[in-house]
This record gives structure tokens, sequence and C-alpha cells, in this order.
């Protein structure tokens, strides 16, 4: 009896290793078929992460502009041009808010360095904030050219000094 459930175990094992064999077989055909013609979704689903969540002005404007859309699809023709007009009326005015503020970003930039460039003016003036100095540029130069500058320099302080020891002389 015990050698019969031995071998009964011993078929179900090799039955379940074919299952998987072909099951295998099965997926490794299926990705030799789709080879090349891969849909890019993930892909996509990445860039929509990166981008992140629509604010809420743009969700808002969206779900208008939709609910208009199936509002001018019920009407009967001549109220469809009312609501395809006030779509176009609403595009036009959400324009013009846009330009508005970025208009009015600017101009308060550029108020807020104005005072900035005043109040340290002002500063200056009263002397709580020592005056900037001018930044010196760099030069740059090669090697060889620093090294002949530096021995110039070294010459001219040795005649300097030559020019002393001779004048206390006198």
């Amino acid at each position: 009896m015990a050698a019969r459930k031995a071998t009964a175990r011993k078929a179900k094992a090799t039955a379940r290793k074919a299952k998987t064999t072909a099951r295998k077989a099965k997926t490794t055909a299926r990705k030799a078929k789709t080879t090349g013609k891969r849909k890019k979704q993930p892909a996509k689903r990445k860039a929509a992460r990166r981008r992140g969540a629509p604010s809420l002005a743009t969700r808002t404007r969206d779900v208008v502009d939709d609910n208009l859309k199936e509002l001018e699809k019920q009407l009967p023709k001549n109220l469809k041009k009312m609501v395809r007009d006030l779509r176009k009326n609403l595009d036009n005015l959400e324009k013009q808010i846009e330009k508005a503020r970025k208009d009015r970003e600017a101009r308060w930039e550029k108020l807020e360095k104005q005072i900035r460039r005043d109040t340290t003016r002002v500063l200056q003036r009263v002397g709580l904030v020592p005056a900037k100095k001018k930044a010196r540029r760099k030069v740059t130069r090669k090697k060889s050219a620093r090294k002949k500058a530096s021995s110039r320099k070294k010459a001219a302080s040795r005649k300097k000094a030559a020019s002393r020891k001779k004048s206390a002389r006198r």
C-alpha cells in the first residue's frame, strides 16, 4: 500500500512539472510574439506621476468644459450655438485672467526689486550697512605668463632696494 502511495505521489509530481513547463513554454511563446509590439503604457504613467496632479483650477475648468459639451449635444440646434458661444467666451475670459495674473506678477517683482535697491541705498547712507565693494575681475593667465610676471616683479623690487641703498649712502 505504501508503495502505491509513493508511485501516486511521483506521478502527481511529474504531472505538476509537465504543467509548469507547458505554462513556461506558453509565456515564452507569447513574449516572442509581442516583442517589438509592447505598449508604452507604463512610461506614460511614470510621466504623468512626474508631472503631478493637475491643480484645482485646471480640474474645475475641465469639468465645466465637459459639462458644457454634454449640454451642447443634448440641446436643439438653435440653442447649441448659444452654448458654443458661451464656451468661447469662457475661454477668452480665462486667457485674459491668466494674462492679467502674469502682468501682476511681473509688476510685483519689478516693484520688489526697486524697493530692495532703495532700502539698501538708504541703509548705506545711514551707515547701518557697509557699502559694497565693486567686484574685481580676475584675469587668468597661463602659467608661463605668470612666471614671467613674478620674475619681473622680483627684479623691480631688487632695483628699488638697490636704489634705496645708494640714496641712503649719500
